[in-house]
C-alpha cells in the first residue's frame, strides 16, 4: 500500500486508514473481541498504518482492542484517537460490567441493531482542559502506549468552534503535546459547517495538524466548496471517513427500497448506472474516487471480520481512475 506524508507533519501515513468503530462492544458477536485483533494485525501485515478509534467507542474498548493487538508493533503503526464526549452514568455502568454480560447478550442473539436508547444514555460534551487531559490519561492506559500519534477533538459544535470556547482545550493538548503524550493534535468535525467554521478561525489553524470530515460520491461538498483544498493550502493532514455513504453504495437494495430509505437514492442510482459504464461496482468506484481526490491524506474505511478487510484490499487494489473516469463519477 502506497504511504506519503501526512499534510506537513513529516509523519508517513497509508492512503488507506482502519476506522475502529465497529469493533468492541457489548452487542458484538462471540469470538469477536479475537477476531478483531486478528483483523487490526492482519491490516497492518497487509500495509495498513493509519488506525482512527475514540474514546467513547464501545465505551472505551476500541482502544483497548487496539493497544492489544500493536503492543508488540507500536512503532509500525499511527494511532489517532478523539475526545471531548462524556460517557453517561449508564454506559460506563455498562463498561465495567460487560465482560459478565456480554455472554447473556451473545445467548440471547442480541444485535447492535436491537441497542436501546434508555440504556445507552444521552451523550455529552466536554472540552475542557481538565476533561481533555483525563481523557489523553485515560486513552494512553488503553492503548497500552506513552505517547498518542494524533490525538483529535471529536465533533466540536460550529458555537464552540466560532466562539473561544475551543481556546483553553487548544492550550491544554499543546501543553500534553510538549509533555509527549499526543505528538499532534487536530480536530474531527460532525458536518461541513463546522469544517469551514475551523479552517476560518485564525487562532485554530496554527496549532491544529488535521481535520477530519465526511466525504465521498455522495458527499462531495468538501470539494465543492473547496473545503479539501484549503485545509491542503493550510499544511492539514485531512482524514476522510463515509466513503461507502454509511453503506447505500453496497449491493442490496432495489430501487423502491433504496427510495424509502435516503433522499440519496437518486444519487446512489446514478453512481450504480456510471460505475456500471465505467466495468467497476458502486464500491470500487468510491474508494477509487476518494484516492484520486487531491488533498486527502487518509481514507478510513469501517472493518470488522477478515472479510471486509480482504474486501476492502481488494477495492484499493483496483486500477485507479483515469481523468476522464474520475470526471464522469464527479459530475454524478
Amino acid at each position: 500500500m502506497q504511504s506519503h506524508e501526512f499534510g506537513r507533519t513529516g509523519v508517513q501515513v497509508s492512503q488507506i486508514g482502519f476506522g475502529g468503530s465497529r469493533i468492541g462492544g457489548l452487542l458484538a458477536g462471540k469470538g469477536s473481541s479475537s477476531e478483531a485483533l486478528i483483523v487490526l494485525q492482519k491490516a497492518l501485515d497487509a500495509g495498513i498504518t493509519f488506525y482512527d478509534t475514540a474514546d467513547m467507542y464501545a465505551q472505551g474498548e476500541s482502544e483497548a482492542l487496539i493497544g492489544r493487538a500493536f503492543r508488540g508493533r507500536r512503532h509500525e503503526v499511527v494511532i489517532a484517537t478523539k475526545g471531548g464526549f462524556c460517557l453517561p452514568a449508564r454506559r460506563k455502568f455498562l463498561a465495567q460490567i460487560k465482560p459478565f454480560v456480554r455472554p447473556v447478550v451473545q445467548a440471547l442473539g442480541l444485535k447492535r441493531s436491537k441497542r436501546v436508547a434508555s440504556v445507552s444514555g444521552a451523550l455529552a460534551q466536554d472540552f475542557s482542559p481538565s476533561h481533555l487531559t483525563q481523557a489523553v490519561e485515560a486513552s494512553l492506559r488503553r492503548l497500552q502506549t506513552d505517547y498518542i500519534d494524533l490525538y483529535q477533538l471529536h465533533s466540536p459544535p460550529r458555537a464552540a468552534i466560532e466562539s473561544d470556547a475551543l481556546g483553553g482545550a487548544l492550550h491544554a493538548l499543546e501543553r500534553l503535546k510538549q509533555q509527549g503524550k499526543i505528538r499532534l493534535y487536530g480536530i474531527a468535525t460532525e458536518v461541513q459547517q463546522d469544517a469551514q467554521a475551523c479552517l476560518a478561525a485564525p487562532e485554530l489553524v496554527p496549532g491544529i495538524s488535521s481535520l477530519q470530515l465526511g466525504f465521498g460520491l455522495l458527499d462531495q461538498e468538501a470539494l465543492d466548496q473547496g473545503i479539501l483544498a484549503a485545509a491542503e493550502a493550510q499544511g492539514l493532514g485531512v482524514i476522510v471517513r463515509g466513503s461507502f455513504g454509511g453503506g447505500l453504495l453496497k449491493d442490496g437494495p432495489d430501487d423502491a427500497a433504496l427510495k424509502a430509505m435516503t433522499p440519496k437514492w437518486q444519487r446512489i442510482l446514478d453512481v450504480r448506472a456510471t460505475s456500471k459504464t465505467l466495468g467497476r461496482s458502486a464500491l470500487e468506484s468510491a474508494i477509487k474516487f476518494c484516492l484520486a481526490t487531491p488533498s486527502i491524506g487518509v481514507t478510513l474505511l469501517g472493518m470488522r471480520t477478515e472479510p471486509h478487510l480482504s474486501d476492502n484490499m481488494r477495492l484499493y487494489h483496483a486500477p485507479p481512475l483515469s481523468p476522464a473516469e474520475y470526471a464522469a463519477l464527479r459530475l454524478v
